[in-house]
């Protein structure tokens, strides 16, 4: 599953937040602020479900 920062996710450990930075191409990992502040790192593999995602932004026109 293909997330980006910004997106609200939930994952298969019961989190959800907002995904704040990503990095990693061997290993995927995501850094996510939780709706309580704290903030978790999680591999981007064990996102189940991504719950809200921001609408793309406008280019140069």
């Amino acid at each position: 599953m293909l997330v980006l920062k910004g997106d609200v996710v939930r994952t298969s450990s019961g989190l959800s937040g907002e995904i704040t930075d990503i990095w990693g191409i061997a290993r995927p990992w995501a850094k996510l602020r939780q709706e309580d502040g704290q903030s978790a790192f999680i591999l981007r593999t064990d996102v189940t479900e991504i719950v809200k995602r921001p609408p793309p932004k406008k280019g140069k026109r």
